[in-house]
């Protein structure tokens, strides 16, 4: 033997079985970053692909931007590409047509159609001023093709024109609708075709694709400074910019933040785990390190000793963890591709990870050395005394009797035995508040998600049936005959008004707004029944009927509040409720009922029809409900839509669920694993109790009394920041943009007191058992 480190290998071969828990402990803090990190970098790679094809991949849209000014900025050597887009008729509001339906125009170049936009779906970019780009759906709307002929109506005559290609800078807003087409032409034919109809030319906007999303965050103040542009004048790609972590978006950076404190909360998972095993690991051996005292072993090398014995577990546990960790990322990242699509269509399945590895690895490393330090530490103070005197070290001074717990020596025992080493109490506390801790935390994210997603409304439609710019052009009757249609489930309408002049009576917001105009909404009774769901404050049975009564929604945007009183059109309202959201954007929101909206308003129609089919649904169905539809109604599917969020908001409870159950998994095994090596340590305190009479029942009351020790604590902790932790984010994140209030999440805790009950429970059974089977004079003689 060359040194002292040489008795690493030799004792890995003694003590195997307590080693395997050591590298097990390792190889799942490994595994569980590795995976977390894995998935996280596939999905934004994915994301990016999906939201480059959705949002197209430039960085940069600045508006009011002379041609100078713009030909100084493509001439930079961070810039790619810059291109020109100018919109006309985008809301679809003016009597523009393209054959029978109506039309958006765009005058646009090659650089961002085809390359910033990445739109060419099918064909080539108009290669002349006779030439147009369509949007796919006009292949259904207008029944065209490529070469084809169309005429495009304007009030000062047709034009007639060659379909060069189909495709659009928006697909998401065209796919799946047919009452509009998207017309793009060259700024030539464009300019040329506002000038002939007297409308002044649309002020083009340029966008520019810089070398790298870091570049364009860089160059943003510049631009801006150089050119002296307002600060609106300049917006950046936030689908883009966000994916690539340089969006200056303040929604974006909260989610910065949250992402790194999720990383700290797994770094000290790790770190409690491997750290309460190690110390219980060097609590066992007292006599070990008393005896590497006694032949000479300085402190300095047995604090070396215990830090090399860790590393050398690393061996086996960091490439296990990591190949562990990229298998299971395969597994996910194919469910979320081929099981859940839509936004994970395109994420890579049998791709490995850098980042994944890298973090998996360093943390390993870095767990393990953190986690080494006290136990190392603790090792080195052991004196050669202790190597006489067997596993005396580990019991603490005692200096006054305990008293009894309800009158019980073991329940005593059990809890002066958890409680004893403050550090070991402190870590085992520690590694179950953090669990619970995440649990409440994650709650928070999927109320988040589930608001994000409105298609997960109740009421959230199939189909809907609505006028152009929301004009009150759909009538009972047509709803009536929606109603009869073979497989529609239910049909609603709702009217909405924008900007209704009204004025303040009362207001009961701090700031005291008043108010010159609302957003006026009426709902059906269906409607009404299904924000139920929704309610954030105040009674909604009042809304019913003509009463006078109306909701809000309750949001940042919306001055509005409950117990507000307002006049509209004469006539005063008070609003008695409050909901987290609507059918109709929330700012100056009002809601009603339809008998109070007529009261209002003196209008019956609807602007919008909604339909939900049921699972018999069929093309035919679809059909016949596009028939009713006439040229000054828009016709919407929604379905592909509803079905990708669904998927989307079920890939997100799959994510967070799997890894609560991973940190669940980590704190039932670090139990598991601390009560075992406590029992071990003082394998030869329960001998000499049951040889002073003690029965195997009594020294299993004391294992569990031990473990119900650490679960209590862990639960007052943990609840008491968990639930500070969740109010925070519940109000950052929904409370602040969605109106909905924080409340006390009883069946959440409810869960939470039962699993720390049943990890105790659990963690004590094996242990226990062990003692039990064990006779008198082997616990005695065990070292």
């Amino acid at each position: 033997m060359r040194s002292y480190l040489s008795l690493i290998p030799i004792s890995a071969k003694v003590r195997k079985r307590q080693n395997r828990m050591m590298i097990l402990c390792i190889m799942i803090s490994v595994l569980l970053v590795t995976t977390i990190f894995s998935v996280a970098d596939m999905t934004i790679r994915g994301e990016r692909t999906a939201m480059m094809e959705k949002h197209g991949n430039w960085h940069v849209r600045i508006e009011n931007l002379s041609e100078k000014a713009a030909g100084e900025i493509s001439r930079r050597p961070d810039v790619t590409a810059s291109g020109w887009l100018s919109v006309f008729n985008f809301d679809a509001d003016q009597p523009w047509y393209v054959g029978d339906r109506k039309a958006t125009l765009y005058g646009t170049d090659e650089t961002y159609l085809s390359q910033l936009a990445d739109g060419i779906e099918e064909g080539n970019f108009p290669q002349n001023d006779r030439e147009v780009v369509l949007s796919s759906n006009a292949k259904l709307a207008l029944d065209v093709q490529t070469g084809d002929p169309v005429t495009v109506r304007t009030p000062a005559g047709d034009v007639e024109l060659t379909v060069s290609g189909f495709g659009s800078d928006d697909q998401e807003y065209y796919e799946g609708q047919t009452y509009l087409v998207a017309v793009y032409m060259t700024e030539t034919a464009f300019a040329s075709l506002m000038d002939e109809n007297g409308v002044s030319d649309p002020v083009p906007v340029c966008y520019v694709q810089f070398r790298s999303a870091a570049k364009a965050s860089d160059a943003i103040p510049e631009i801006r400074e150089q050119y002296n542009l307002p600060q609106e004048s300049i917006s950046e790609n936030t689908a883009v910019m966000g994916l690539a972590g340089q969006s200056s978006s303040e929604s974006v950076k909260n989610f910065y933040g949250i992402a790194a404190v999720l990383f700290v909360l797994v770094l000290l998972a790790g770190v409690l785990m491997i750290s309460g095993g190690m110390n219980s690991n060097v609590a066992q051996r007292t006599k070990f390190f008393g005896m590497m005292r006694c032949i000479g072993a300085s402190r300095q090398q047995v604090i070396r000793f215990v830090r090399l014995e860790a590393l050398n577990w690393c061996k086996t546990a960091i490439p296990v963890g990591l190949i562990a960790g990229t298998v299971i990322t395969w597994a996910v990242c194919a469910l979320l591709r081929y099981g859940i699509g839509g936004e994970f269509a395109s994420t890579p399945v049998f791709a490995i990870s850098p980042i994944g590895l890298v973090s998996g690895a360093v943390v390993g490393l870095v767990t393990v050395l953190l986690a080494a330090q006290a136990p190392a530490k603790r090792a080195a103070k052991v004196s050669p005394m202790a190597a006489v005197s067997g596993n005396s070290g580990t019991v603490p001074k005692v200096n006054h009797t305990s008293k009894m717990l309800f009158g019980k020596v073991d329940w005593t025992l059990g809890l002066h035995h958890a409680t004893a080493s403050k550090k070991n109490w402190f870590l085992m506390t520690a590694s179950f508040s953090l669990s619970i801790i995440l649990f409440l935390c994650f709650s928070v994210g999927l109320d988040f998600a589930h608001e994000l997603i409105p298609s997960l409304r109740s009421w959230q439609p199939d189909i809907t049936l609505n006028g152009y710019a929301n004009a009150l052009v759909l009538e009972q009757d047509l709803l009536d005959e929606i109603r009869q249609v073979p497989h529609v489930e239910t049909a609603y309408g709702t009217a909405y008004m924008e900007n209704v002049p009204a004025a303040s009576i009362d207001m009961k917001s701090d700031a005291g707004e008043e108010i010159d105009h609302v957003n006026l909404t009426s709902y059906t009774d269906y409607l009404l029944d299904r924000a139920e769901d929704s309610i954030v404050e105040g009674n909604l049975s009042d809304v019913y009927g003509n009463t006078g009564s109306v909701m809000t929604i309750s949001n940042k945007d919306n001055p509005l509040q409950v117990g507000d009183r307002i006049r509209i059109g004469g006539k005063e309202v008070r609003i008695t409720c409050a909901v987290s959201s609507g059918v109709f954007p929330s700012e100056y929101s009002v809601i009603c009922s339809e008998e109070t909206f007529e009261w209002l308003t003196g209008e019956t129609a609807y602007s919008l029809i909604g339909i939900k089919l049921d699972s018999g649904a069929t093309d035919e169905t679809i059909r016949q409900i596009n028939d009713m539809a006439g040229s000054d109604i828009i016709f919407s599917d929604l379905r592909k839509g509803n079905q990708e969020d669904k998927a989307t908001y079920f890939a997100a409870q799959f994510v967070l669920y799997s890894f609560l159950a991973i940190i669940a998994m980590i704190t039932l095994f670090n139990m598991i694993n601390s009560i075992s090596m406590s029992v071990t340590a003082r394998i030869r305190q329960y001998g000499a109790m049951r040889a002073v009479g003690m029965d195997g029942g009594q020294l299993t009351g004391m294992v569990i009394a031990e473990a119900l020790t650490y679960a209590a604590s862990g639960l007052v902790v943990g609840c008491a920041a968990g639930l500070a932790l969740s109010r925070y984010l519940h109000i950052m994140l929904i409370t602040k943009y969605f109106g909905t209030e924080w409340s006390l999440p009883v069946p959440l805790l409810c869960i939470i007191v039962l699993f720390s009950l049943g990890t105790a429970l659990l963690a004590a059974c094996a242990p226990s058992r062990r003692i039990r089977g064990m006779a008198i004079t082997e616990t005695i003689n065990e070292l």
